[in-house]
């Protein structure tokens, strides 16, 4: 009796064994793991990107002047693949060269995510330099400045310039120039043209402007003050007095926002600024609701505060302002904290005021003229 409990116990076993190996290659059958999951082509208008499919990236130049709020790739894939966003839906490709677009491509069992960056077909001039001096490039309006010894032969000049590789400039690198009137450089590149308008002036260069923070190449990060801040938000309003593609911004909420609400530079992203050397501050706000913005300035430690003012007005409501803070005449200590206060006043004061994201950027210091 015993041996025949032990066989049927044994069958039992193998019964089972085999309808779980059935079942695990049953589920395996059904998995696809090979399927192709790369893009095989992404087109804006009648460019193609190029396409890496061992990084994962995507990368389209378009021609200057195009608007990359709201593009439609068309996008080539694989049999039974499926992508998201999907092919011909337009996505905002604005701010894609420093934040891309995330696309991800499904089949079978598998996906592979991609980063897709489209923007303008572009070509810069990133240094001009004539024997020792370096010339001022704005990048914004596409202007040089440098300045030069007295006694220089304003007419008999030939500068150093870097651009951007694999573009043509006139005048050519090594040619003497005639610089007592300002003089155009043009860069010629892959069927665009970029002028720059280069001015030679004799004297002393004046003191820059310091940059504190302005969201992409100087981004010191802000400490929250009653509320969270984002230090790399897209700016919201590129097609106007600030064009840059990052700020940092904040929600002001309605009903709780009393008191402090803004972002600090202080702890280890203090600033070391000197009253004897800079006379005001300036900062780029922008926001829905007219209002003081307040800086307050303070030595380390929290020290010695003071508390600067100025109005945003009506008129900028969606709009970048540039507001501009005198630092007290009478201040001799040195500045190492910063703090932002979109808006300063309670809720509801002067203006009734809705819950809102408000952004500012550009904070600089000015030197004493």
């Amino acid at each position: 009796m015993n041996t025949l409990k032990i066989i049927i116990n044994i069958g039992l076993v193998l019964l089972l064994g085999g309808l779980f190996n059935a079942c695990k290659q049953e589920v395996a059958d059904s998995l696809d793991l090979n399927a192709d999951v790369h893009v095989l082509a992404f087109k804006v208008a009648h460019v193609n990107g190029v396409v890496d499919n061992e990084t994962g990236t995507i990368t389209v130049l378009v021609p200057a002047g195009t608007d990359l709020s709201a593009v439609a790739p068309v996008i080539d894939l694989p049999a039974n693949a499926a992508i998201k966003p999907a092919s011909g839906v337009a996505q905002n490709f604005q701010f894609s060269a420093s934040s891309p677009v995330i696309y991800r491509v499904y089949n079978g069992n598998v996906f592979q995510t991609y980063r897709v960056i489209v923007k303008e077909i572009k070509a810069e001039i990133t240094a001009f330099r004539i024997g020792n001096r370096t010339g001022m490039i704005n990048q914004n309006d596409n202007s040089i400045v440098i300045y030069l010894p007295e006694g220089t032969d304003l007419t008999q000049l030939s500068p150093m310039v870097e651009y951007t590789d694999g573009a043509e400039i006139s005048p050519a690198q090594g040619n003497y120039v005639d610089f007592s009137s300002p003089v155009t450089y043009t860069l010629s590149y892959m069927g665009e043209t970029f002028s720059y308008t280069a001015t030679a002036i004799i004297g002393d260069e004046p003191k820059q402007p310091l940059i504190i923070f302005n969201g992409e190449n100087i981004a010191p990060q802000w400490a929250d003050l009653g509320t969270a801040v984002e230090n790399q938000s897209n700016n919201p309003k590129t097609d106007g007095i600030n064009a840059s593609p990052l700020c940092v911004s904040m929600v002001r909420n309605a009903v709780t926002g009393e008191g402090w609400h803004g972002g600090a530079l202080w702890n280890e992203n203090k600033v070391n600024i000197d009253p004897a050397e800079y006379n005001r501050f300036s900062i780029m706000v922008l926001k829905q609701v007219a209002g003081d913005v307040q800086l307050e300035i303070q030595s380390d430690g929290e020290n010695n505060k003071d508390w600067l003012r100025a109005w945003y007005s009506e008129d900028h409501l969606g709009e970048w302002q540039e507001l501009i803070f005198e630092i007290p005449a009478n201040r001799t200590a040195i500045i190492n904290n910063i703090l932002v206060m979109p808006h300063e006043h309670p809720n509801g004061s002067p203006l009734a005021f809705e819950t809102q994201r408000m952004y500012w950027d550009e904070l600089k210091a000015f030197p004493k003229e």
